[in-house]
């Protein structure tokens, strides 16, 4: 058997344990105020299943997400009705909330190497404005 059949097998053996290996978005994010202080009211909890995304806030907002498909329901936010979910890398995740299918928030969380922290940009589409905050992991 050549280097190359061998090579094929290994990584084709490995494909179930790197997919089900947890990913670096998954945990409780906290965001942490400008005076260091952590925001208690900001807990947020994310889950990366196979081809899909759940969220769940302490506000009482969640949603299951399918990655880079349809829209998802978002229950328990008057603001949102639905969201797409994209990850770009491994450590990036996008949200697009719709409200009656039109997109009106984007959100950028884009874990750093450390994995303890993450740093979160977003933009109001109705308004045109945006900011940006950090996150770190519970």
């Amino acid at each position: 058997m050549n280097a190359a059949k061998v090579f094929a097998i290994a990584i084709l053996a490995l494909v179930p344990a790197i997919a089900a290996a947890q990913s670096v978005i998954d945990g409780t994010w906290m965001v942490i105020n400008a005076d260091k202080s952590m925001d208690l009211g900001s807990v947020v909890t994310f889950k990366v299943v196979r081809e899909g995304v759940e969220m769940s806030a302490l506000s009482g907002t969640h949603y299951k997400a399918r990655l880079n498909g349809p829209d998802a329901k978002v229950e328990g936010d008057e603001k949102t009705t639905s969201v797409s979910v994209t990850m770009p890398r491994r450590n990036v995740l996008m949200e697009v909330s719709k409200r009656d299918g039109k997109p009106w928030l984007t959100m950028r969380m884009e874990v750093e190497p450390d994995g303890k922290t993450a740093k979160v940009t977003w933009k109001n589409l109705k308004t045109d404005k945006g900011g940006n905050y950090e996150m770190a992991r519970q």
